[in-house]
This record gives structure tokens, sequence and C-alpha cells, in this order.
């Protein structure tokens, strides 16, 4: 408990998985998350954030969960930024106060650019892949990015991340189950639905990734001076 407490984490995205990751590390006893994003919850949201709720609508999601977070530990300590991601801004976004991050957005370029500045950095972080238009959580896996089969985000991330010369050995997250094909607009990005269950479960599965590797760091710490 003492090195959860200890332990800074930084949250890139509060959509459905982002949102789920970074409460569940409120929720475990983690003091202090950095959060980053730009939009605001709207009645689209609610059937997939996990902090989703009516009192909620119009304000920014960093407003909503800090509420949120609070409710469930006052004491938490959280960093805030409103903050649209794209490419070229993507890697100022990083948090460099936290320890361990996780990947939570959901826009290819500005997702690229974020894991490619977080691996050449060596810094500690897990990412997520693809999980809209899916309803089945046990078709998620955890493991490395050369891994990854079945998910077309992952896909298109894995061949930009090869051309930058990034290596591919860092944790991901992703479902090969088919996504439902988006229900195409004119002019604008097509509409492709989300249920609560795969989005929220792959935060889950972010969130426990992290929590060990917080554990097992501590665990290498006291090893190395038994002190502590």
């Amino acid at each position: 408990m003492r090195a959860l407490e200890a332990a800074r984490v930084a949250v890139y995205g509060l959509g459905g998985v982002g949102a789920a990751c970074a409460l569940d590390l409120v929720r475990v006893g983690v003091g202090h998350l950095h959060v980053v994003d730009f939009d605001f919850v709207e009645p689209s949201n609610l059937n997939r954030l996990a902090f989703g709720s009516e009192r909620y609508l119009g304000q920014s999601k960093t407003e909503a969960f800090i509420d949120a977070a609070h409710g469930i530990n006052p004491d938490i300590d959280i960093v805030a930024d409103k903050l649209f991601f794209t490419y070229e801004t993507a890697p100022s976004s990083i948090a460099e106060e936290c320890r361990i991050h996780a990947d939570c957005v959901d826009s290819l370029s500005p997702k690229v650019s974020l894991i490619s500045a977080l691996r050449n950095r060596n810094l500690i972080f897990i990412a997520s892949m693809g999980t809209a238009g899916r309803l089945m959580p046990e078709r998620l896996r955890l493991g490395t990015m050369e891994e990854v089969k079945g998910c077309p985000l992952a896909r298109s991330v894995r061949q930009k991340l090869t051309r930058l010369g990034v290596p591919l050995d860092f944790p991901v997250v992703w479902s090969d189950e088919p996504a439902v094909k988006p229900i195409p607009r004119e002019g604008q990005r097509g509409i492709q639905g989300s249920a609560p269950f795969v989005p929220q479960t792959a935060g889950h599965f972010m969130a426990s990734w992290i929590v060990r590797e917080i554990l097992e760091l501590a665990n290498a710490a006291a090893l190395r001076d038994p002190r502590r």
C-alpha cells in the first residue's frame, strides 16, 4: 500500500478505456495521477465512461474525473491537462513527474506520436488498441505489440511505428474480435458504436498491469535495500 500511495502514473485519454483504467488506479490506492484529455462529457459517452453520469454532462472529462476520483479517495493528488492530442502536441503532453504511463488515446496519428515518444525515452508504459464496435471482453489479450493479431488499429499503429524505427516490444491490450463496421457519414468520420464491456475491461487490464509493475518495482527496490 505504501508503494501504491507513492506511485505516480499518467493516463492519456479519458474515454471508455482510460476512464476505467484511471478510476481503477484511484480505487487501488495510487497516490498521484496525471490525466490528459481535451473532450467534454456528452450523452453518447454515458454508455461506456466509468464515471459517466448525467450530472457531468457538459463538463470536461478531466473535471468530471477529478470529482469522481475525490468521491473515492479525497486525498489523491491529481494533475489534469485539458489538451487536444495531435501528432505534434502528443510528445509534449508526457507527464515528466510520472514513472508509469498508460496510452488510452483513440486517434491514430496522436497515438503513434505518443507511443514513439514514450518508447524513445525508455519510459515504462502500456498502450490500448481498438475496442470500439466489439461486444466480447473475453477476446481481449495482453501481450507485446509484436504479438498483436486481428486488430486493424494495431496494424496501422505497427506500420507507422515500424517506419519510424520504433521497437515493438512494449505491452499492449488488444481484442482479436472483428469489430462492426462504422456507419458512414458524408464528409465526416463514420459512427462506430460501443458498449461498456470491451473498453472498460481493457481499462481494467491496463490498471492491473500498472499495479503489478508498481509492486514489482517496489519489491526490486526492497531487495536492493532491505531497509525500504
